[in-house]
């Protein structure tokens, strides 16, 4: 008994041990982002930095705002990722209720084609994304990319709801269809409220991949006022130099938006849930 015990404590105290290290080894890069953008020059610019900063300064973020054109990209990510999320949302939302609800030619084909078409490299694609986009006149436009991002975001939303659609029984939409319920009215009474929680994961990683996704965006975009937020903290290395300030602070700001994101899909879990099993 008391060699199990103590392999016991024993083995709960490595499992701790690569949980503490693992807590560490993740939280650590967010805390030297936030630690640098309020770090004055004159200690990071050093051979060894410290670990805690012995002087602090906000004029990184006032830099930030009020000598480049940050906020205005930062204004284009938002705008691009929300229309890009509402958008693929809605595809998808109807995309995945048809081929897991109703039967027509080629149903298999197609729920095959998404898998494929999300497994598809965004690398591969970029050149002759480039030249339709510049053939419909939009480049250097940042609603170019409002083409581009359902590419591969729609695919992935499809893919994800359709395995939430399936898991509900198809007796409750039945019941509804019976008493004269549409097929739309089921969707958006029945259907919709048991998989909230599947759409809320869906539409935070939606804005997720929007937000940071860099290649397209780079690519697409060339000019200050069409950049999004991920360009332009880009911009700010010069060469073999960087601004190592101003990029950390665009990048605490540039992830304020999806941790509030991830924060308001965690309560959707919660009421989609508790919702779902009422109604």
């Amino acid at each position: 008994m008391v060699m199990k015990k103590h392999k016991k404590i024993a083995s709960s105290a490595v499992t701790y041990f690569i949980l503490a290290a693992a807590l560490v080894w993740t939280i650590f890069p967010i805390y030297w982002m936030i630690k640098s953008s309020v770090t004055v020059n004159s200690e990071m610019y050093v051979a060894r930095p410290p670990l805690i900063a012995q002087h602090y300064t906000l004029d990184n973020y006032i830099e930030l705002f009020t000598e480049t054109e940050f906020a205005h990209a930062l204004f284009n990510s938002l705008q691009i990722a929300g229309i890009t999320t509402i958008c693929c949302l809605a595809v998808s939302i109807l995309g995945s209720y048809a081929m897991t609800r109703l039967k027509f030619p080629g149903r298999k084909f197609f729920k095959t084609s998404i898998i494929f078409s999300y497994l598809i490299p965004t690398a591969v694609l970029f050149v002759p994304m480039y030249v339709f986009v510049s053939k419909l006149g939009f480049y250097d436009n940042k609603f170019a990319l409002l083409i581009i991002y359902p590419t591969t975001v729609v695919p992935y939303c499809c893919y994800m709801l359709m395995s939430y659609f399936k898991a509900i029984p198809y007796a409750l939409e039945e019941a509804a269809l019976i008493d004269g319920c549409t097929r739309i009215k089921s969707l958006w009474y029945i259907i919709m409220p048991i998989a909230l929680p599947g759409i809320a994961v869906v539409a935070t990683f939606a804005f997720t991949m929007s937000w940071n996704e860099y290649l397209y965006a780079m690519i697409m975009t060339t000019s200050n006022a069409q950049q999004t937020a991920v360009v332009a903290i880009s911009s700010f290395k010069y060469a073999d130099s960087a601004i190592w300030g101003r990029i950390m602070s665009a990048s605490v700001v540039t992830s304020l938006p999806v941790a509030v994101i991830y924060i308001i899909a965690q309560g959707q879990l919660i009421s989609g849930k508790s919702d779902g099993s009422v109604k």
